[in-house]
């Protein structure tokens, strides 16, 4: 019961106060309007299941079944929204294979929720908050050991600590270690950016240098070499803008490859015209994974090499090319993402969640880290994971809800949002995340505005923001269940 509504009611009852009939016609007056809604108690009209009105209840400390309106203020979204919500109950399995690409939830039909309160949350009836679909999934993989593993990267200080957040996502304790070059910086700013890492435990060095950026970023082969230990079997080269969804996914695959001999893994860019000016060679967005045998050739010509004057990534494949017989392994779940703008025909594919992910806050804006919270309830692969809601109604976890604008039964072809033309789309990149189909201008995007633990519980937000009226927002409410 809102604190508003208490003082007033005080207010009107002090003059009847010492009337003990009065105080028990009072008491039953108080009981009752638990029953139904009055004023300055917030009401959200939202039909549930059995057809009955949500309102405001007196178990409202306790009670986990609310509307946080503080979050969507903080958004922007100060007046009114149109507003549904799901609850997704997940019953841990060892294995979600051969389940339903269907979630068993009704497409959402948005009510009027009213924001234009000083309430910071508006609660709703426990009739609301009964699963709406029970899924199985797997429990998250134990956290990665990937202490035989390096990082490379080469960036500033600013942007360095700016990644610190997504970086723990993937290599927080992991016994993961990267080493930063960066420009010489004040001693307090480096150590404000060690002492975050070690808070998040990440095992960070960063190096300071004079070179100019593209020298320091090949002399982290150098660096690596340097640096390696006894448990020591993969360097791998990285931009501060690269993300790894799962780092247990990457050390397993990564497992697939005999690292005692040569070899030189990543991605090239998914853009054919730019390959024919770059030629095929990885990435350090997607990252570039080099094994011990070969750091160590190229460690041998290492002078000739940092001659060369190209940048960083070509440097690197021409030391690679030029001076050993190693060609490059084209990991396919590894991806540069080179293409801006509009990315939802990408991360809407529902193909397997990449290995890795580029330009995430450069190119366009995807907040990463959110993106991959899902993993703590329904495990490493079910974020980016598609359902179908309906012919038209796609649900993307921690990216988007979708409306197509007409049924949408492709399940394979990856929607080209990024570049619609015909030429881009069977020459541009096609070779490289083909099969793919046309834009559809039409459609509407939910995208994840948030993603926010609640004690054993995930709350996602997806929003859609029209030319004019009231924003849609979709709740989806994400709770482990041993029913």
């Amino acid at each position: 019961m809102s604190s508003l509504f208490l003082r007033r009611t005080r207010q009107r009852l002090k003059p009847l106060i010492a009337a003990s009939v009065i105080l028990a016609t009072i008491t039953i007056f108080l009981l009752s309007r638990t029953q139904s809604p009055q004023p300055h108690v917030e009401t959200v009209t939202l039909p549930s299941s059995s057809g009955t009105g949500v309102v405001a209840n007196n178990d409202r400390n306790s009670s986990n079944c609310y509307v946080d309106a503080e979050l969507l203020r903080s958004h922007g979204y100060n007046s009114s929204a149109e507003y549904r919500r799901w609850e997704i109950a997940v019953r841990r399995s060892k294995s979600h294979n051969g389940v339903s690409d269907t979630l068993n939830v009704p497409v959402p039909k948005f009510e009027i929720l009213d924001l234009d309160t000083d309430e910071d949350r508006i609660y709703l009836s426990e009739a609301q908050c009964v699963p709406t679909a029970t899924i199985e999934a797997p429990a998250p993989k134990a956290r990665a050991d990937a202490s035989h593993m390096m990082f490379g990267v080469s960036t500033s200080l600013e942007r360095l600590s700016d990644s610190l957040g997504p970086f723990a996502h993937w290599a927080g304790g992991t016994g993961a270690r990267i080493f930063a070059m960066v420009d010489v910086v004040p001693k307090k700013e480096k150590l404000k950016v060690l002492n975050r890492a070690q808070e998040l435990d990440i095992k960070l060095t960063i190096i300071e240098s004079k070179e100019e950026w593209l020298d320091r970023y090949f002399r982290l082969t150098k660096v690596l070499w340097e640096n390696r230990d006894a448990h020591t079997q993969w360097a791998t080269i990285i931009d501060d803008d690269t993300f790894f969804p799962s780092m247990s996914n990457l050390v397993e695959r990564l497992a697939t490859y005999d690292a005692s001999k040569p070899y030189y893994i990543g991605a090239p860019t998914e853009n054919w015209g730019q390959m024919n000016i770059f030629s095929f060679m990885a990435y350090g967005g997607a990252g570039i994974f080099l094994s011990l045998p070969l750091l160590q050739q190229m460690n041998e010509v290492y002078d000739v090499c940092y001659s060369f004057k190209d940048h960083g990534d070509k440097r690197i494949s021409q030391c690679i090319y030029q001076h050993t017989t190693t060609k490059l392994t084209w990991e396919r779940g590894l991806f540069q993402v080179d293409f801006g703008g509009d990315v939802t025909g990408f991360f809407e594919s529902g193909r397997p969640l990449p290995l890795s992910i580029h330009h995430w806050k450069s190119w366009y804006d995807v907040d990463v880290v959110a993106l991959g919270r899902a993993a703590a309830i329904c495990g490493d692969d079910c974020p980016l994971r598609r359902w179908r809601i309906s012919d038209r109604w796609y649900f993307i976890n921690g990216f988007s809800l979708v409306q197509y604008s007409a049924p949408m039964n492709d399940m394979i072809g990856m929607e080209q949002t990024w570049d619609p033309s015909d030429w881009a789309r069977e020459q541009g990149y096609a070779f490289s995340l083909g099969p793919l189909r046309p834009k559809d201008e039409k459609k509407v995007s939910f995208r994840m505005k948030s993603a926010v633990f609640e004690g054993q519980r995930l709350r996602q937000l997806y929003v859609h923001e029209p030319d004019s009226g009231s924003p849609r927002i979709l709740e989806v409410v994400w709770r482990v269940t041993d029913e």
